[in-house]
Protein backbone atom coordinates (compact mmCIF):
# COMPACT_ATOMS: atom_id res chain seq x y z
CA UNK A 1 0.00 0.00 0.00
CA UNK A 2 2.99 1.93 0.48
CA UNK A 3 3.73 1.59 -2.90
CA UNK A 4 0.47 2.58 -4.30
CA UNK A 5 0.60 5.61 -1.92
CA UNK A 6 4.02 7.04 -3.55
CA UNK A 7 2.79 6.10 -6.97
CA UNK A 8 -0.37 8.34 -6.67
CA UNK A 9 0.90 10.92 -5.13
CA UNK A 10 4.12 11.07 -7.69
CA UNK A 11 1.81 11.01 -10.38
CA UNK A 12 -0.66 13.33 -9.51
CA UNK A 13 2.18 16.31 -8.15
CA UNK A 14 4.02 15.85 -11.52
CA UNK A 15 0.52 16.05 -13.15
CA UNK A 16 -0.11 19.64 -11.19
CA UNK A 17 3.39 21.13 -12.01
CA UNK A 18 2.61 20.05 -15.48
CA UNK A 19 -0.24 22.52 -15.52
CA UNK A 20 0.11 24.93 -12.94
CA UNK A 21 -1.56 27.90 -14.10
CA UNK A 22 -3.69 30.73 -13.40
CA UNK A 23 -6.28 32.04 -15.07
CA UNK A 24 -8.26 35.35 -16.17
CA UNK A 25 -11.24 34.75 -14.68
CA UNK A 26 -10.11 34.17 -11.02
CA UNK A 27 -8.86 37.95 -10.89
CA UNK A 28 -12.47 38.54 -10.98
CA UNK A 29 -12.44 37.29 -7.61
CA UNK A 30 -8.99 38.36 -6.25
CA UNK A 31 -10.56 41.75 -6.98
CA UNK A 32 -13.84 41.28 -5.16
CA UNK A 33 -12.04 40.23 -2.64
CA UNK A 34 -8.98 42.64 -2.46
CA UNK A 35 -12.19 45.37 -2.39
CA UNK A 36 -13.84 43.49 0.50
CA UNK A 37 -10.44 43.52 2.56
CA UNK A 38 -9.68 46.83 1.97
CA UNK A 39 -13.24 47.81 3.23
CA UNK A 40 -15.12 48.37 0.17
CA UNK A 41 -17.52 46.16 0.34
CA UNK A 42 -17.80 43.12 -1.99
CA UNK A 43 -17.92 45.12 -5.14
CA UNK A 44 -16.45 44.95 -8.07
CA UNK A 45 -16.34 49.38 -8.82
CA UNK A 46 -16.61 51.07 -5.44
CA UNK A 47 -20.51 52.28 -5.16
CA UNK A 48 -21.64 49.40 -7.71
CA UNK A 49 -23.38 46.76 -5.65
CA UNK A 50 -23.59 43.94 -8.60
CA UNK A 51 -22.65 40.22 -7.68
CA UNK A 52 -20.27 39.71 -10.89
CA UNK A 53 -18.72 36.57 -9.14
CA UNK A 54 -20.52 32.93 -8.52
CA UNK A 55 -18.02 31.57 -5.55
CA UNK A 56 -18.61 33.29 -2.37
CA UNK A 57 -17.83 31.05 -0.26
CA UNK A 58 -13.93 31.34 -2.72
CA UNK A 59 -14.33 35.00 -2.38
CA UNK A 60 -14.37 34.93 1.43
CA UNK A 61 -11.50 32.70 1.92
CA UNK A 62 -9.63 35.14 -0.76
CA UNK A 63 -10.09 38.02 1.34
CA UNK A 64 -9.21 36.26 4.98
CA UNK A 65 -6.27 35.11 3.01
CA UNK A 66 -5.29 38.64 1.86
CA UNK A 67 -6.01 39.84 5.60
CA UNK A 68 -3.19 37.84 6.34
CA UNK A 69 -0.70 39.34 4.33
CA UNK A 70 -1.21 36.13 1.45
CA UNK A 71 -1.38 36.65 -2.43
CA UNK A 72 -4.24 35.45 -3.76
CA UNK A 73 -2.41 34.10 -7.23
CA UNK A 74 -0.38 31.71 -4.52
CA UNK A 75 -3.55 31.17 -2.16
CA UNK A 76 -5.76 30.03 -4.36
CA UNK A 77 -3.62 27.56 -5.87
CA UNK A 78 -2.35 26.26 -2.72
CA UNK A 79 -6.20 25.91 -1.45
CA UNK A 80 -6.89 23.95 -5.00
CA UNK A 81 -3.88 21.50 -4.79
CA UNK A 82 -4.91 20.92 -0.83
CA UNK A 83 -8.71 20.26 -2.20
CA UNK A 84 -7.25 17.86 -4.84
CA UNK A 85 -4.90 15.81 -2.36
CA UNK A 86 -7.65 15.45 0.04
CA UNK A 87 -10.43 14.80 -2.43
CA UNK A 88 -7.72 11.44 -3.70
CA UNK A 89 -7.60 10.54 0.09
CA UNK A 90 -11.35 10.61 0.49
CA UNK A 91 -11.55 9.30 -3.07
CA UNK A 92 -9.74 5.93 -2.01
CA UNK A 93 -11.58 5.53 1.22
CA UNK A 94 -14.82 5.93 -0.08
CA UNK A 95 -13.80 3.38 -3.08
CA UNK A 96 -12.43 1.01 -0.08
CA UNK A 97 -16.08 0.50 1.40
CA UNK A 98 -16.53 -3.13 1.72
CA UNK A 99 -13.64 -4.39 -0.24
CA UNK A 100 -10.72 -6.44 1.27
CA UNK A 101 -6.80 -4.41 2.44
CA UNK A 102 -5.26 -5.73 -0.26
CA UNK A 103 -8.27 -5.04 -3.00
CA UNK A 104 -6.31 -2.75 -5.88
CA UNK A 105 -9.21 -1.21 -7.10
CA UNK A 106 -9.50 1.25 -5.26
CA UNK A 107 -5.72 2.43 -5.68
CA UNK A 108 -6.67 2.45 -9.75
CA UNK A 109 -9.22 4.54 -9.09
CA UNK A 110 -7.29 7.09 -7.65
CA UNK A 111 -4.44 6.50 -9.85
CA UNK A 112 -6.48 7.00 -12.82
CA UNK A 113 -7.66 10.80 -11.48
CA UNK A 114 -4.34 11.76 -10.77
CA UNK A 115 -3.48 10.86 -14.44
CA UNK A 116 -6.12 13.17 -15.74
CA UNK A 117 -4.63 16.40 -17.06
CA UNK A 118 -7.89 18.14 -16.39
CA UNK A 119 -8.59 17.10 -12.96
CA UNK A 120 -4.84 18.15 -12.17
CA UNK A 121 -5.01 21.17 -14.24
CA UNK A 122 -8.33 22.64 -12.28
CA UNK A 123 -6.44 21.91 -8.57
CA UNK A 124 -4.71 25.21 -9.88
CA UNK A 125 -6.40 28.07 -12.07
CA UNK A 126 -6.86 30.06 -9.18
CA UNK A 127 -10.89 29.05 -9.07
CA UNK A 128 -13.01 27.76 -6.54
CA UNK A 129 -13.18 24.25 -8.88
CA UNK A 130 -11.48 21.86 -6.85
CA UNK A 131 -13.29 22.65 -3.57
CA UNK A 132 -16.89 22.52 -5.36
CA UNK A 133 -15.45 19.65 -6.59
CA UNK A 134 -14.46 18.24 -2.69
CA UNK A 135 -17.41 19.40 -0.82
CA UNK A 136 -19.74 17.70 -3.53
CA UNK A 137 -18.08 14.25 -3.44
CA UNK A 138 -17.44 14.55 0.61
CA UNK A 139 -21.72 15.37 0.74
CA UNK A 140 -22.55 11.76 -1.41
CA UNK A 141 -19.98 9.96 0.55
CA UNK A 142 -21.43 10.78 3.69
CA UNK A 143 -24.79 10.42 2.48
CA UNK A 144 -23.72 7.10 0.92
CA UNK A 145 -22.16 5.95 4.07
CA UNK A 146 -23.76 4.16 7.29
CA UNK A 147 -24.84 6.70 10.20
CA UNK A 148 -23.87 5.66 13.25
CA UNK A 149 -24.37 9.16 14.95
CA UNK A 150 -27.56 10.17 13.00
CA UNK A 151 -27.46 13.86 14.46
CA UNK A 152 -24.02 14.32 13.90
CA UNK A 153 -24.01 12.38 10.12
CA UNK A 154 -27.33 14.00 8.68
CA UNK A 155 -26.51 17.53 9.91
CA UNK A 156 -22.66 17.16 8.56
CA UNK A 157 -23.86 15.80 5.04
CA UNK A 158 -26.32 18.81 5.07
CA UNK A 159 -23.74 21.36 5.70
CA UNK A 160 -21.42 20.09 3.04
CA UNK A 161 -23.91 20.94 0.53
CA UNK A 162 -24.76 23.77 1.81
CA UNK A 163 -21.06 24.83 1.73
CA UNK A 164 -21.21 23.38 -1.63
CA UNK A 165 -24.16 25.76 -2.13
CA UNK A 166 -22.06 28.61 -1.34
CA UNK A 167 -18.97 27.96 -3.56
CA UNK A 168 -21.16 27.05 -6.65
CA UNK A 169 -24.61 27.83 -7.62
CA UNK A 170 -24.81 24.21 -8.98
CA UNK A 171 -24.20 23.31 -5.14
CA UNK A 172 -27.64 23.59 -4.66
CA UNK A 173 -28.62 21.29 -7.41
CA UNK A 174 -26.32 18.90 -6.34
CA UNK A 175 -27.76 19.23 -2.59
CA UNK A 176 -31.13 18.96 -4.29
CA UNK A 177 -30.51 15.63 -6.18
CA UNK A 178 -29.05 14.32 -2.29
CA UNK A 179 -31.80 15.76 -0.56
CA UNK A 180 -34.01 13.48 -3.07
CA UNK A 181 -32.06 10.20 -2.46
CA UNK A 182 -32.41 10.74 1.55
CA UNK A 183 -36.15 11.16 1.00
CA UNK A 184 -36.29 8.33 -0.98
CA UNK A 185 -34.48 6.07 1.72
CA UNK A 186 -36.73 7.60 4.06
CA UNK A 187 -40.04 6.09 2.19
CA UNK A 188 -37.95 2.88 2.06
CA UNK A 189 -37.38 2.78 5.89
CA UNK A 190 -33.85 2.83 5.46
CA UNK A 191 -33.24 6.30 7.07
CA UNK A 192 -35.56 7.99 9.57
CA UNK A 193 -37.65 11.47 9.11
CA UNK A 194 -35.72 12.89 11.74
CA UNK A 195 -32.58 12.44 10.04
CA UNK A 196 -34.53 14.25 7.09
CA UNK A 197 -35.14 16.75 8.70
CA UNK A 198 -31.74 16.86 10.72
CA UNK A 199 -29.96 17.04 6.88
CA UNK A 200 -32.62 19.53 5.41
CA UNK A 201 -32.17 22.13 8.46
CA UNK A 202 -28.78 23.41 7.71
CA UNK A 203 -29.22 23.05 4.23
CA UNK A 204 -32.37 25.09 3.87
CA UNK A 205 -30.96 27.56 6.52
CA UNK A 206 -27.45 28.52 4.64
CA UNK A 207 -29.16 28.88 1.10
CA UNK A 208 -32.27 30.38 2.31
CA UNK A 209 -29.97 32.68 4.20
CA UNK A 210 -27.77 33.61 1.20
CA UNK A 211 -30.28 34.21 -0.76
CA UNK A 212 -31.52 36.63 1.25
CA UNK A 213 -28.65 38.57 1.73
CA UNK A 214 -28.17 38.49 -1.56
CA UNK A 215 -31.34 40.31 -2.08
CA UNK A 216 -30.74 43.10 0.54
CA UNK A 217 -27.08 43.85 -0.43
CA UNK A 218 -27.20 43.51 -4.12
CA UNK A 219 -31.13 43.87 -4.94
CA UNK A 220 -31.69 40.75 -6.83
CA UNK A 221 -32.59 37.24 -6.13
CA UNK A 222 -29.81 35.81 -8.34
CA UNK A 223 -26.62 36.46 -9.14
CA UNK A 224 -25.45 39.30 -12.06
CA UNK A 225 -23.53 35.83 -13.64
CA UNK A 226 -26.74 34.22 -14.27
CA UNK A 227 -28.12 37.17 -16.56
CA UNK A 228 -24.74 37.25 -18.64
CA UNK A 229 -23.80 33.69 -18.81
CA UNK A 230 -27.43 31.82 -19.40
CA UNK A 231 -28.29 32.50 -22.83
CA UNK A 232 -31.32 29.79 -22.73
CA UNK A 233 -31.31 26.36 -23.65
CA UNK A 234 -28.37 25.52 -25.92
CA UNK A 235 -28.49 21.73 -27.10
CA UNK A 236 -25.90 21.76 -29.72
CA UNK A 237 -22.78 23.31 -28.11
CA UNK A 238 -23.99 20.98 -25.10
CA UNK A 239 -23.80 17.74 -27.13
CA UNK A 240 -20.35 19.31 -28.39
CA UNK A 241 -19.06 19.85 -24.66
CA UNK A 242 -19.80 16.09 -24.34
CA UNK A 243 -17.66 15.21 -27.88
CA UNK A 244 -15.32 17.14 -26.16
CA UNK A 245 -15.22 14.99 -23.22
CA UNK A 246 -15.06 11.98 -25.61
CA UNK A 247 -12.07 13.38 -27.48
CA UNK A 248 -10.00 13.88 -24.52
CA UNK A 249 -10.37 10.35 -22.88
CA UNK A 250 -12.27 8.45 -24.57
CA UNK A 251 -15.27 8.06 -22.25
CA UNK A 252 -17.95 6.59 -24.19
CA UNK A 253 -15.27 3.67 -24.47
CA UNK A 254 -16.14 2.96 -20.86
CA UNK A 255 -19.86 4.01 -20.14
CA UNK A 256 -20.94 0.20 -20.49
CA UNK A 257 -19.02 -0.41 -17.21
CA UNK A 258 -20.94 2.26 -15.12
CA UNK A 259 -24.30 -0.09 -16.02
CA UNK A 260 -22.51 -3.36 -15.05
CA UNK A 261 -21.69 -2.04 -11.45
CA UNK A 262 -25.41 -2.02 -11.15
CA UNK A 263 -25.03 -5.67 -10.46
CA UNK A 264 -22.24 -5.79 -8.41
CA UNK A 265 -22.29 -5.30 -3.91
CA UNK A 266 -22.32 -1.62 -4.01
CA UNK A 267 -25.36 -1.41 -6.51
CA UNK A 268 -27.27 0.90 -4.78
CA UNK A 269 -24.56 3.79 -4.23
CA UNK A 270 -24.00 2.81 -7.86
CA UNK A 271 -27.70 3.39 -9.01
CA UNK A 272 -27.99 6.57 -6.78
CA UNK A 273 -24.81 7.85 -8.76
CA UNK A 274 -25.92 7.47 -12.37
CA UNK A 275 -29.27 8.82 -10.65
CA UNK A 276 -27.17 12.01 -10.30
CA UNK A 277 -24.91 11.95 -12.93
CA UNK A 278 -28.07 11.76 -15.35
CA UNK A 279 -29.81 15.06 -14.26
CA UNK A 280 -26.59 16.56 -14.36
CA UNK A 281 -25.47 16.03 -17.42
CA UNK A 282 -28.90 16.70 -18.57
CA UNK A 283 -28.55 20.26 -16.87
CA UNK A 284 -24.93 20.49 -18.37
CA UNK A 285 -26.82 19.44 -22.10
CA UNK A 286 -28.99 22.21 -21.54
CA UNK A 287 -26.89 25.03 -20.72
CA UNK A 288 -23.94 24.50 -23.64
CA UNK A 289 -21.63 23.42 -20.85
CA UNK A 290 -18.72 25.73 -20.47
CA UNK A 291 -16.10 27.57 -22.66
CA UNK A 292 -12.72 26.14 -20.35
CA UNK A 293 -11.51 22.69 -20.69
CA UNK A 294 -14.08 20.65 -18.79
CA UNK A 295 -14.10 22.35 -15.63
CA UNK A 296 -18.35 21.35 -15.75
CA UNK A 297 -17.29 17.99 -15.77
CA UNK A 298 -14.87 17.75 -13.68
CA UNK A 299 -17.04 18.20 -11.15
CA UNK A 300 -18.72 15.00 -11.08
CA UNK A 301 -15.05 13.22 -12.01
CA UNK A 302 -15.00 11.16 -8.77
CA UNK A 303 -18.09 9.95 -9.18
CA UNK A 304 -17.99 9.26 -12.51
CA UNK A 305 -14.37 7.18 -12.60
CA UNK A 306 -15.94 5.39 -9.15
CA UNK A 307 -18.42 4.37 -11.16
CA UNK A 308 -16.04 2.77 -13.95
CA UNK A 309 -14.04 1.45 -11.67
CA UNK A 310 -16.59 -0.19 -9.49
CA UNK A 311 -17.77 -1.70 -12.71
CA UNK A 312 -14.57 -3.16 -13.59
CA UNK A 313 -14.96 -4.71 -10.00
CA UNK A 314 -17.44 -6.72 -10.09
CA UNK A 315 -16.26 -7.99 -14.04
CA UNK A 316 -12.86 -9.02 -11.83
CA UNK A 317 -15.49 -11.42 -9.53
CA UNK A 318 -18.17 -12.81 -11.91
CA UNK A 319 -18.89 -15.64 -10.61
CA UNK A 320 -19.25 -17.92 -13.35
CA UNK A 321 -16.23 -17.07 -15.24
CA UNK A 322 -13.96 -15.65 -12.93
CA UNK A 323 -10.71 -15.94 -15.18
CA UNK A 324 -12.21 -14.15 -17.92
CA UNK A 325 -13.68 -11.88 -15.50
CA UNK A 326 -10.44 -10.80 -14.36
CA UNK A 327 -8.40 -11.13 -17.97
CA UNK A 328 -11.33 -8.41 -19.01
CA UNK A 329 -10.89 -6.69 -16.01
CA UNK A 330 -7.16 -6.05 -16.48
CA UNK A 331 -7.67 -5.15 -20.02
CA UNK A 332 -10.53 -2.57 -19.09
CA UNK A 333 -7.99 -0.52 -16.03
CA UNK A 334 -5.13 -0.18 -18.40
CA UNK A 335 -6.99 1.09 -20.96
CA UNK A 336 -8.76 3.37 -19.26
CA UNK A 337 -5.50 4.50 -17.46
CA UNK A 338 -3.53 4.74 -20.47
CA UNK A 339 -6.66 6.59 -22.00
CA UNK A 340 -6.69 9.09 -19.29
CA UNK A 341 -3.08 9.59 -19.33
CA UNK A 342 -2.76 10.27 -22.97
CA UNK A 343 -5.35 12.49 -22.34
CA UNK A 344 -2.27 15.23 -22.13
CA UNK A 345 -2.08 14.39 -25.64
CA UNK A 346 -5.05 14.87 -27.13
CA UNK A 347 -6.84 18.25 -26.31
CA UNK A 348 -6.15 20.86 -28.97
CA UNK A 349 -6.04 24.63 -28.10
CA UNK A 350 -9.35 25.66 -29.16
CA UNK A 351 -12.39 22.72 -29.83
CA UNK A 352 -15.87 23.43 -30.54
CA UNK A 353 -14.97 27.25 -29.23
CA UNK A 354 -13.67 25.70 -26.29
CA UNK A 355 -10.65 26.70 -24.18
CA UNK A 356 -7.89 24.39 -23.15
CA UNK A 357 -5.60 24.86 -20.03
CA UNK A 358 -2.86 25.81 -22.22
CA UNK A 359 -4.51 28.56 -24.38
CA UNK A 360 -6.25 29.42 -20.93
CA UNK A 361 -2.59 29.76 -19.52
CA UNK A 362 -0.87 31.88 -22.23
CA UNK A 363 -3.81 34.10 -22.56
CA UNK A 364 -3.36 34.92 -18.79
CA UNK A 365 0.24 35.50 -18.73
CA UNK A 366 -0.08 38.01 -21.71
CA UNK A 367 -3.21 39.53 -19.32
CA UNK A 368 -0.96 39.70 -16.28
CA UNK A 369 1.94 41.34 -17.77
CA UNK A 370 -0.41 43.53 -19.12
CA UNK A 371 -1.55 44.76 -16.23
CA UNK A 372 1.51 44.86 -14.31
CA UNK A 373 3.31 46.95 -16.62
CA UNK A 374 0.32 49.18 -16.53
CA UNK A 375 0.04 49.59 -12.66
CA UNK A 376 4.34 50.43 -13.10
CA UNK A 377 3.14 53.05 -14.90
CA UNK A 378 0.36 54.19 -13.06
CA UNK A 379 2.53 54.44 -9.57
CA UNK A 380 5.51 56.28 -11.75
CA UNK A 381 2.76 58.88 -12.90
CA UNK A 382 2.87 58.27 -15.87
CA UNK A 383 -0.77 56.74 -16.16
CA UNK A 384 -3.62 57.96 -13.84
CA UNK A 385 -4.63 56.21 -11.05
CA UNK A 386 -8.44 56.29 -12.30
CA UNK A 387 -9.82 56.33 -15.52
CA UNK A 388 -12.97 54.19 -16.75
CA UNK A 389 -11.96 50.99 -18.66
CA UNK A 390 -13.87 48.57 -20.79
CA UNK A 391 -12.48 45.39 -21.79
CA UNK A 392 -14.20 42.00 -22.53
CA UNK A 393 -11.01 39.77 -20.45
CA UNK A 394 -12.31 41.32 -17.13
CA UNK A 395 -9.26 39.89 -15.23
CA UNK A 396 -6.17 40.30 -14.64
CA UNK A 397 -5.97 43.84 -16.35
CA UNK A 398 -8.46 45.72 -13.60
CA UNK A 399 -7.26 43.53 -10.78
CA UNK A 400 -3.92 44.99 -11.42
CA UNK A 401 -4.85 48.76 -12.46
CA UNK A 402 -7.67 49.29 -10.41
CA UNK A 403 -9.44 51.08 -12.85
CA UNK A 404 -13.12 51.68 -12.95
CA UNK A 405 -13.98 49.03 -15.37
CA UNK A 406 -17.15 48.05 -17.75
CA UNK A 407 -17.27 44.55 -18.27
CA UNK A 408 -17.86 44.45 -21.98
CA UNK A 409 -19.43 40.75 -21.94
CA UNK A 410 -21.58 42.02 -18.65
CA UNK A 411 -20.38 39.56 -15.67
CA UNK A 412 -19.89 42.61 -13.39
CA UNK A 413 -22.52 45.27 -15.03
CA UNK A 414 -26.14 44.74 -14.49
CA UNK A 415 -27.14 46.86 -17.63
CA UNK A 416 -25.10 44.67 -19.70
CA UNK A 417 -25.70 41.63 -18.75
CA UNK A 418 -29.81 42.12 -19.47
CA UNK A 419 -29.33 43.39 -23.14
CA UNK A 420 -30.33 40.81 -26.35
CA UNK A 421 -27.91 38.42 -27.67
CA UNK A 422 -27.56 39.09 -31.19
CA UNK A 423 -26.94 35.15 -31.67
CA UNK A 424 -25.04 32.50 -29.99
CA UNK A 425 -21.04 32.63 -29.64
CA UNK A 426 -18.73 31.80 -26.90
CA UNK A 427 -20.27 30.28 -24.13
CA UNK A 428 -21.02 32.64 -21.18
CA UNK A 429 -19.34 35.06 -23.29
CA UNK A 430 -22.31 36.56 -25.78
CA UNK A 431 -23.25 39.61 -24.44
CA UNK A 432 -21.88 42.87 -25.63
CA UNK A 433 -21.79 46.24 -24.67
CA UNK A 434 -24.13 48.89 -26.53
CA UNK A 435 -22.24 51.80 -27.88
CA UNK A 436 -24.62 53.94 -25.91
CA UNK A 437 -23.79 52.91 -22.77
CA UNK A 438 -19.95 53.10 -23.09
CA UNK A 439 -20.71 56.84 -24.41
CA UNK A 440 -23.09 57.19 -21.15
CA UNK A 441 -20.27 55.26 -18.51
CA UNK A 442 -17.72 57.66 -20.22
CA UNK A 443 -15.17 54.99 -21.30
CA UNK A 444 -12.10 56.49 -21.67
CA UNK A 445 -10.14 53.57 -22.61
CA UNK A 446 -11.76 49.96 -24.26
CA UNK A 447 -10.00 47.25 -25.06
CA UNK A 448 -10.82 46.60 -28.76
CA UNK A 449 -8.28 43.90 -29.25
CA UNK A 450 -8.34 42.36 -25.95
CA UNK A 451 -4.91 43.19 -26.02
CA UNK A 452 -3.87 46.78 -24.62
CA UNK A 453 -0.30 47.20 -25.15
CA UNK A 454 1.47 46.53 -28.66
CA UNK A 455 4.88 47.26 -29.83
CA UNK A 456 5.05 50.78 -30.85
CA UNK A 457 6.45 50.12 -34.58
CA UNK A 458 3.18 48.29 -35.20
CA UNK A 459 1.34 51.61 -34.95
CA UNK A 460 1.55 52.87 -38.49
CA UNK A 461 0.11 49.68 -39.84
CA UNK A 462 -2.50 50.16 -37.17
CA UNK A 463 -3.25 53.25 -38.18
CA UNK A 464 -3.46 52.24 -42.11
CA UNK A 465 -5.99 49.70 -41.45
CA UNK A 466 -9.53 49.90 -42.11
CA UNK A 467 -11.87 52.16 -39.50
CA UNK A 468 -12.91 49.82 -36.64
CA UNK A 469 -16.08 49.31 -35.81
CA UNK A 470 -18.46 48.09 -32.78
CA UNK A 471 -22.41 47.40 -31.98
CA UNK A 472 -22.14 49.73 -35.90
CA UNK A 473 -20.67 52.71 -35.31
CA UNK A 474 -16.94 53.83 -36.08
CA UNK A 475 -14.44 54.07 -33.50
CA UNK A 476 -12.16 56.40 -32.61
CA UNK A 477 -8.86 54.67 -31.84
CA UNK A 478 -5.82 56.41 -30.09
CA UNK A 479 -2.23 55.30 -29.04
CA UNK A 480 -0.79 56.49 -26.04
CA UNK A 481 3.72 55.87 -26.18
CA UNK A 482 4.66 54.51 -23.08
CA UNK A 483 8.47 52.80 -23.61
CA UNK A 484 8.86 50.66 -26.53
CA UNK A 485 5.26 49.74 -26.57
CA UNK A 486 2.58 51.84 -26.74
CA UNK A 487 -1.17 51.54 -24.98
CA UNK A 488 -3.70 51.12 -28.14
CA UNK A 489 -7.51 51.65 -27.53
CA UNK A 490 -11.13 53.13 -29.04
CA UNK A 491 -12.15 56.06 -26.98
CA UNK A 492 -15.80 57.42 -26.08
CA UNK A 493 -14.74 60.86 -24.90
CA UNK A 494 -12.97 63.75 -27.37
CA UNK A 495 -9.24 64.63 -27.16
CA UNK A 496 -9.55 67.31 -24.90
CA UNK A 497 -11.35 65.28 -21.85
CA UNK A 498 -7.66 62.57 -23.08
CA UNK A 499 -5.45 65.81 -23.02
CA UNK A 500 -6.63 66.07 -19.77
CA UNK A 501 -7.17 62.52 -18.40
CA UNK A 502 -3.42 61.78 -19.90
CA UNK A 503 -1.36 65.32 -19.03
CA UNK A 504 1.59 65.53 -20.65
CA UNK A 505 1.73 62.38 -23.00
CA UNK A 506 1.42 62.23 -26.12
CA UNK A 507 -1.49 60.79 -27.82
CA UNK A 508 -1.48 59.52 -31.11
CA UNK A 509 -4.78 59.24 -33.20
CA UNK A 510 -4.74 55.97 -35.43
CA UNK A 511 -7.94 56.92 -37.43
CA UNK A 512 -6.62 59.85 -39.86
CA UNK A 513 -3.97 57.62 -41.55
Amino acid sequence: MVLCTLAVAALFAWNVERTWSLGDDAFISFRYAENLSDGLGLVWNVGERVEGYTNFSWVLLLAAGMELGLAPEVLSNLLGVACGALLLVALQRFAARGRAHSSLFPWLLVLVLAASRSFAAWCTGGLETMLFTLLVFLGYARLFAPWKRERRDALGCGLLFAGAALTRPEGILFGGLAFALLALEVLRRRRSRRAALLWLAPFTLVVAGHFLWRRGYYGEWLPNTFYAKVGGLWLEQGRRYFAYFHDCYRIGWFTPLALVALFGPRRREAAAVLFVLAVYGAYVLAVGGDVFELRFFVHVFPLVYWLLVEGLAVLAALPRAPAAGRVLAALGALALLVTTQLGFERVPANHYGLQSVEGITEYTRMRVEEGRTLRRFIEAGVLPREVVLCVGGAGAVPYYTRWTTVDRRGLNDATIARTPVGGRGFVAHEHDAPHEYLVARGVVVFDVFNNLLVQRRGLRSLAKQEPFHHDGRVLTMRALTLDERALVFATFVDDAELARRFPGARVLALDDG
